[in-house]
């Protein structure tokens, strides 16, 4: 039995890189890195609306948390060892996008699913503040 292809997936199977390395999560570290940033910024703003002098360990427990929950994992993906590839720089990865298990993503397509809940959750500790300060 002959497979058949159209040309989107034979243009995918050409556009295949075997000297590039892949990452251990699949991403970017930009995405990771806009990730973790907007968690922070949301813990900021959360300080800047309800904090006081009880608050700081409970935040200071939150912001360990969140470095922990990207350090780790970072940690890990360092001990895969050398690679005998160069990484896809960032204009690569939006141009190429990313295969995931239910069929391929463009670049902006990832951009936007990995990105859409740390940007809601800064949205609504912005929503929250701006009501702790008219309440």
């Amino acid at each position: 039995m002959t497979a058949k292809f159209d040309t989107d997936q034979l243009t995918r199977i050409a556009n295949v890189h075997p000297a590039r390395a892949e990452r251990t999560f699949g991403l970017h570290p930009a995405l990771f890195g806009v990730t973790v940033g907007a968690y922070f910024v949301y813990l900021a703003i959360m300080g800047a609306a309800f904090m006081n002098a009880e608050l700081w360990i409970p935040f200071a427990v939150f912001a360990v948390f969140v470095a922990a929950a990207f350090g780790v994992p970072a940690m890990w993906a360092r001990v895969a060892g050398p690679r005998n590839a160069r990484f896809a720089d960032w204009s690569e990865f939006k141009a190429e996008g990313l295969e995931t298990a239910t069929g391929h993503l463009s670049g902006g397509a990832v951009v936007a699913q990995v990105l859409t809940v740390p940007l809601l959750i800064v949205a609504w500790g912005i929503a929250i503040a701006a009501i702790r300060a008219t309440v």
